[in-house]
């Protein structure tokens, strides 16, 4: 609860207004985020926090701020359609997830979130693609508003500070799959394009209201075989919320990220991601690194440093798998104003299979086999036939015993 006094009663302004081989190759694709980055971005930029609706670059999920915010080029839950929407295109079976952000004194976050797959190809004819639908209230707090009147009395009431409301639709599907061959060796690569649309709405002390439509669009490239990744993302791109007669801008944030899995020993793994935040309306950007282990497929355990940026600092969370059912949990050490928490709870649908799953990473033969090429053993030649006996040596006595 926070307390602000005020000498005489004035007229809100508002918000300041801020100053003004089947499918896609990957030439065409780099070209089309290029193209998106250089009509999103503009010409000029404020500092930090001069844009609305600073919630929407709050890390929505506990998986992702558990390792930093670098999810951009890993994308392979429902949580992708607040981070990189192409990722959608990875997943093979419904998903349905619940999780609760607990803030600053009496700020707190809710996000529900479903996706799941079509039982249809997708506009490249490569495989079935899938959608998302994301449904988050954000609800910044409240504060007591005291004036002064003239005859000397004291008038106080209580207010909400701000309220938000974000609903997201996504679409993400396979693009690209090849193989390339290069000193002999067959390097397999795929490719997701996906893109979400927004409706955003929020309120300033209970009276101000504004709403927009923002779009996100998102690229990834995958080398399966060797456990790499790649992406590129643009969020928020819209004309801003206007609240009365100003407008200001949404926080445009352009992700790139890098991310890397391989095998360890039996069937554990070890995922590292890094990724750098630009946010285009602000003049600011992010560096973020993140590590998770998978034990068993059945604990994981996440770290993360978020740098360049005045939510900063360490992260850490952890997440239990048990058949369809995870519970991930997560928690920052920005300081006392930036330090939250997350937990969340999702559920797999592992009935309904709409397409196959392969696993990103390959896990090792734990008895490899020799893979010398062997000789192809060369045909006997036909016996020949066993010569007649001399009947000359035949005795005619039969010994009886």
């Amino acid at each position: 609860m926070k307390t602000i006094a005020a000498g005489i009663k004035q007229n809100s302004t508002g918000p300041r207004q801020s100053c003004r081989d089947r499918g896609i190759g990957l030439p065409g694709t780099l070209a089309l985020f290029l193209a998106i980055f250089f009509f999103s971005c503009p010409v000029f930029a404020d500092g930090p926090g001069s844009t609305g609706v600073q919630v929407l670059k709050t890390d929505i999920s506990p998986r992702a701020m558990g390792m930093g915010g670098a999810f951009a080029a890993i994308a392979d839950d429902l949580y992708s359609i607040n981070y990189n929407p192409a990722g959608l295109g990875q997943l093979y079976m419904p998903e349905v997830s619940a999780m609760y952000l607990s803030g600053f004194e009496d700020s707190g976050l809710n996000n529900f979130a479903v996706a799941m797959p079509l039982p249809l190809t997708g506009f490249a004819d490569l495989a079935k693609p899938a959608v998302g639908l994301s449904f988050m209230m954000a609800d910044a707090g409240s504060f007591n508003l005291r004036l002064l009147n003239a005859n000397g009395t004291i008038t106080e009431s209580s207010y909400d500070a701000q309220k938000d409301m974000v609903v997201a639709l996504g679409y993400g599907e396979k693009v690209y799959s090849d193989e390339l061959k290069i000193e002999g060796y067959a390097l397999k690569l795929d490719q997701y394009l996906g893109f979400n649309v927004k409706y955003i709405k929020s309120t300033l002390l209970e009276d101000y209201t504004a709403s927009a439509i923002a779009f996100d669009a998102g690229w990834l490239g995958m080398a399966p075989n060797l456990g790499l990744s790649a992406a590129v993302s643009m969020a928020n791109v819209g004309g801003g919320l206007k609240y009365l007669n100003e407008t200001t801008r949404l926080p445009s944030i352009l992700r790139i990220g890098l991310s890397y899995q391989r095998p360890t020993i039996m069937d554990q793994s070890v995922l590292i991601a890094a990724e750098g935040d630009f946010y285009t309306a602000e003049s600011q950007k992010s560096l973020r690194v993140g590590m998770e282990y998978h034990f068993e497929q059945f604990f994981n355990m996440r770290v993360g440093y978020k740098a360049l940026e005045d939510n900063g600092g360490l992260t850490m969370g952890l997440g239990v798998r048990y058949d369809d059912m995870s519970l991930d949990f997560a928690t920052s050490a920005g300081g006392e104003v930036y330090n939250t928490s997350q937990l969340s709870f999702s559920y797999k649908f592992s009935g309904i299979v709409v397409k196959e799953h392969r696993k990103k990473t390959v896990y090792k033969d734990p008895r490899p086999q020799d893979k010398t090429p062997q000789k192809p053993a060369r045909p006997k030649p036909a016996s020949k036939p066993a010569a007649p006996r001399d009947n000359k040596d035949k005795s005619d006595f039969i010994w009886l015993y």
